[in-house]
């Protein structure tokens, strides 16, 4: 089972891969070094890209047609740098409303697992922040460093507690199927 979660895990983040590129580059160009130096910042480090992360999904979204990459000069070195195309933005424009789509069926899917099966009383609005990176980096976006740090910790405080109900519920289940 491990391998298999391992397995979705690293799907959903070469998904994510893509869609954070492109909506970086629909922003400006940028190298496929400063795409990954962007993710990471504006996820406050909780996402580091590799270039082995990185440069594939560039080349397949180049190879589609999503993304143009350029070689310019840049310092002594010549770098390739990427832009958006048309078709890259139409397919960013509907790839975010997806998006939105399955983080909302997602939020509503946790919440009333929390209500229904952990038998708690959880507001809707249990987490001070979205529960998507991308959300999270947009809703940080102004605020102090003190307010982002405040932020975090409560939202990782809620999770941890539901991450311990979780846990009590399948111990509880665990034992139930034992006894059958």
């Amino acid at each position: 089972m491990e391998k298999i979660a391992k397995a979705w895990a690293e799907e959903m983040r070469r998904g994510h891969t893509k869609l954070a590129v492109l909506t970086i580059l629909s922003k400006e160009s940028l190298t496929g070094y400063d795409i990954m130096k962007e993710i990471e910042e504006s996820t406050l480090g909780f996402w580091r890209l590799t270039a082995g992360g990185v440069y594939p999904i560039l080349r397949k979204l180049e190879e589609k047609g999503y993304i143009k990459g350029t070689w310019k000069p840049k310092g002594a070195r010549k770098r390739k740098i990427y832009e958006i195309t048309d078709e890259g933005k139409q397919l960013l424009k509907t790839a975010l409303q997806k998006q939105q789509q399955i983080a909302k069926t997602m939020d509503g899917l946790i919440h009333e697992y929390a209500r229904d099966i952990l038998d708690t009383k959880l507001s809707y609005n249990l987490y001070p922040l979205p529960l998507d990176f991308f959300s999270i980096a947009e809703y940080l976006k102004g605020k102090s460093i003190e307010e982002r740090i405040s932020l975090l910790k409560k939202t990782r405080d809620q999770m941890l507690i539901l991450i311990k109900r979780i846990d009590e519920r399948l111990e509880q289940m665990a034992a139930d199927e034992i006894e059958q």
